[in-house]
This record gives C-alpha cells, sequence and structure tokens, in this order.
C-alpha cells in the first residue's frame, strides 16, 4: 500500500509416480466406525489427550482419519451455509456426521472411565493446515451449535462436562487436514491443566496418498540438521536448520520433538519452514529434535536423524521462571516513508543569475528522507516524489518542472539492497523535471526490510523574467 508524506521546500514509493504402498502405512486408519477423536485418559496418574478406536486408545500422530467421497460427500444446505467460512448454498462439501451410518466414520469426542466425575475439559483449536475450511458442530433447531472452526471469527475452544457426544465434522475441500488441538482439564474443584498440543491428521479422499516412486536417476534426498551447538545453558536460544541434499524445490517442513525417557515424538506448532528456533529450558536437556520433509502432496521426501539438546550450567543451575512472549503479526508489517520535523524544511538561498545571464539557479541538498520497511514477505519498495508548482505569498507562480535533482542514499540497513533513484534534469530548457513522478530510491524484492535514508541534491532554474518574491513548494513522497 502506498505511503504518502509531503515536506516543504522554500527558495529565498515431489510429485512423483505413485507406487503401491500407501503413505500412511505406518498408521492406523479409520475410514468408518466409531472413534472419540478427541479422548481423555488417564496414564501414570496424569491426564492425556489421545484418540479411542475400537482397537483402543491411539496416539494421534498414530492415527488418520478418512472421509471418503463416495460416502461423505454432502451439498451445503442453506443452514450449513451459515458455518464461519463455509461455501455457498448448492455447493460440495464432505462430512463425518453426528449420527451413525453406514461405511461412515461416527466421530465424537469423550473419555475414559479413569477421569473422574465432574471433571471438565476445555478443548482450543490451535491451528489448521489443509486446503479447505474445517468445522466441527452439532444440529440444532436454531441451526448448527458450532463448537470450532477453522475460518476468521470462528470460534477457537469449547468446554464439556468430559461428556461423551458426537458431532459432526466437516471440511470443505479434498485433501489432508491437520488439525492441532490443545486441551484444558479441569477435575471436580481442582485448577485446570494445559495438555500439551496434540496434531490429528484427516483425510479426504477416496484413495489415500501413495508414496512416490523415486527416479532412479536422482538421488535420494537427505535431510540434515545444522545449527546445533555443543551445549546450551538455560535460557539461551537453539536456532536449528533443516538442510535438503541435494536441494529440491519443497518447502514443506515439520518439526518434532521428543523429551528425554518419552517414547511418542510430538510435532511443533507452526514449525513449518526449514527453521527451528526455542528458547532452551533446563528441563530440554537430551530432548531429541528431528524434521521432516515433505511434498505439495504431504508426502514424505526425507526425514532427518534426530540432534540432541545439551544443556550444561556448569554446575549453576538456575531457576526457570516465566517464559515472556510477544508477538508481531505479519498484518502488522507495514512500508512506511516519513520526515523528522527537523528535516521539513529545505532553504535553496537566494536565486542568481547564471553566467551567461539567461536563467536563475539556486541549489541545495535534501533533508533525509526514511523508509522503514516491515513487511515479512519482503517484496521491496520503490520511493518517488514530485513537485507540482512553486507559488509567493502574492500569488506569482513557478512551474515543478524547473526543479531537478540527484538521489543519493544516505544510509540503509545491513541486510538492505538500496539503489539511488536517476538523476532529473531541471525542465528549464526540455522536460518535466520534477513536476512528474521521479523515482527517489529503491530496495530490490528479498532485500528491503529495515530501515533507509534517502536524500538528494536539488537544482532549480528559473527563467530570467521571474517576478521578485519568495517561491515556496511542497515536494509529496510515495513508496510502494
Amino acid at each position: 500500500m502506498a505511503s504518502l508524506t509531503a515536506l516543504g521546500l522554500a527558495v529565498g514509493s515431489l510429485t512423483g509416480t505413485a507406487n503401491a504402498e500407501s503413505a500412511y502405512a505406518d498408521k492406523q486408519v479409520v475410514s468408518e466406525g466409531h472413534v472419540d477423536v478427541f479422548y481423555v485418559d488417564v496414564v501414570d496418574s496424569a491426564h492425556t489427550l489421545v484418540a479411542h478406536t475400537a482397537a483402543g486408545n491411539v496416539a494421534p500422530g498414530d492415527l488418520v482419519i478418512q472421509a471418503k467421497p463416495s460416502v461423505a460427500s454432502r451439498t451445503v444446505s442453506a443452514t450449513v451455509a451459515t458455518l464461519p467460512g463455509w461455501k455457498p448454498q448448492g455447493q460440495t462439501y464432505y462430512l463425518l456426521p453426528q449420527t451413525s451410518q453406514a461405511g461412515q466414520v461416527f466421530g465424537g469426542f469423550g473419555y475414559s472411565s479413569a477421569v473422574a466425575e465432574g471433571t471438565s475439559v476445555t478443548y482450543e483449536l490451535d491451528s489448521v493446515r489443509g486446503p479447505g475450511a474445517f468445522a466441527l458442530w452439532q444440529n440444532g433447531e436454531d441451526g448448527p451449535n458450532v463448537f470450532l472452526a477453522s475460518a476468521d471469527g470462528g470460534p477457537k475452544s469449547f468446554t464439556s462436562a468430559a461428556d461423551h457426544e458426537h458431532a459432526n465434522w466437516g471440511f470443505t475441500e479434498q485433501g489432508e487436514y491437520q488439525v492441532t488441538v490443545r486441551a484444558a482439564v479441569t477435575p471436580p474443584g481442582g485448577t485446570p491443566t494445559r495438555l500439551q498440543p496434540v496434531v490429528y491428521t484427516f483425510f479426504v479422499g477416496e484413495e489415500l496418498p501413495q508414496e512416490p516412486t523415486p527416479d532412479p536417476g536422482t538421488p535420494a534426498t537427505q535431510l540434515t540438521i545444522t545449527g546445533l551447538a555443543s551445549h546450551y545453558h538455560a535460557g539461551g536460544v537453539a536456532a536449528l536448520t533443516a538442510v535438503q541434499t541435494p536441494p529440491t524445490d519443497e518447502d514443506h517442513y515439520h518439526w518434532l520433538t521428543r523429551a528425554a525417557g518419552e517414547t511418542q515424538w510430538s510435532f511443533v506448532p507452526d514449525a513449518y519452514t526449514a527453521k527451528y528456533g526455542f528458547v532452551v529450558r533446563t528441563s530440554d536437556d537430551n530432548r531429541e529434535i528431528k524434521a521432516v520433509l515433505y511434498n505439495r502432496d504431504h508426502q514424505l521426501i526425507a526425514e532427518s536423524a534426530p540432534v540432541v539438546i545439551d544443556v550444561d550450567d556448569h554446575g549453576n543451575d538456575p531457576v526457570n521462571g516465566p517464559t515472556i512472549t510477544a508477538t508481531l503479526s505479519e498484518q502488522q508489517g507495514a512500508l512506511v516513508l516519513s520526515v523528522a520535523p527537523e528535516n521539513r524544511e529545505v532553504d535553496l538561498g537566494a536565486l542568481t543569475l547564471n553566467p551567461a545571464a539567461d536563467r536563475y539557479t539556486a541549489a541545495g541538498a535534501l533533508k533525509p528522507i526514511t523508509v522503514t520497511d516491515t513487511r515479512a514477505e519482503n517484496p521491496g519498495w520503490n520511493a518517488s516524489g514530485r513537485v507540482r508548482a512553486f507559488t509567493t505569498v502574492d500569488g506569482q507562480q513557478l512551474g515543478g518542472k524547473y526543479l531537478g535533482w540527484t538521489p543519493t542514499v544516505l544510509s540503509a540497513s545491513p541486510n538492505q539492497t538500496v539503489a539511488a533513484g536517476p538523476q532529473v534534469a531541471s525542465g528549464f530548457a526540455a522536460g518535466n523535471g520534477l513536476a512528474t513522478w521521479s523515482q527517489l530510491g529503491t530496495a530490490a524484492a528479498g532485500a528491503g526490510r529495515g530501515t533507509a535514508q534517502l536524500g538528494a541534491e536539488l537544482s532549480l532554474e528559473a527563467p530570467a523574467d521571474l517576478a521578485p518574491g519568495t517561491y515556496r513548494a511542497l515536494l509529496i513522497l510515495t513508496a510502494i
């Protein structure tokens, strides 16, 4: 979006061919029958969030719930169309229904008998990754009673009295959905205990995705983790990077961790790039971390060997206090063009006749113009300026074309690549000078984030018959 500023001037911006093996060959796939998707149990005196199938409890990471379009396809009704972020009436969506139906998954949420009577559970939707929208609701007389919805503005949590209930699990598109859920369990008369987030996988499609057949002429991609320090101190930062060898154009990563003594890996919420950073705690000693790379169909390409975090404070173990968090969302990034108050007046001094006595001239320097770009996408920017006209207090005018400039880059952030705009000559003899938009400076895509200061040498040439007076103009600026 353009940023507009004014400045006063005075004279006087993988896929591959699939083989027969499912990409979910190492997971339990449920495509029909009863499943308690969200299921609270007690293991070793601690509450845990799992799933419960006819075969018993299943870790969410080991389960895939399949909705086959042949039985799950539905047409959006006027009522269903009111779901947050849903498709319009008459279009197709996919449903695991609230009522038991042959050949379909009958999904709900519940708890084991080990959970104390009177316990309540709050389920919170942490994130949803998938090709469309997700919603969880029950049918009501006045329309859907929505528990969770991935769309903006939809509910992101609900509380159940540890009941066993069934609901509609809906998806707008075919493909894989990874639904990350947190739970807070409150025993009767007790305080809430927040459980670690878990990721549930749903696949909407008639046939399960297949592992790609490697091209025999292409070496298999290896994934390694770099950036591991020999040891860390509590409160320090671990900054890890997954490196592909040979590189591919795929960039869909997941990071997984496993604390010392644990057998199950847990997905790290929101860690989907080649880089993973976290603040180290004393309890992270001997924690294992690994990275996995998928293609655009969420088929596994490569998995790294785990690295192990070594926390060593040399016998002076500090108390691990609270985690302090501050968030800058991508939407808050901006391109801002600004002029400090002390830089808002530029005096070119007195107009004097040139040696040929055919024009008046004056010169000076534009004071620093600041361009700040905090946009996460780092698209680069272009800052420009123009002067429409000069005027005296009694209405005598001089066109903006008579002013020219030679832009300069006064300073830039280390990661920026900023170039000055081209010289624009005064339009005294020919051309438009600065009467039309002229580039002051530009930053390349991928190298524009940061703060730069731009300047320019100004040159004014005015006709010899110019009426006496102090001429003032406004330099307007834009950055895009």
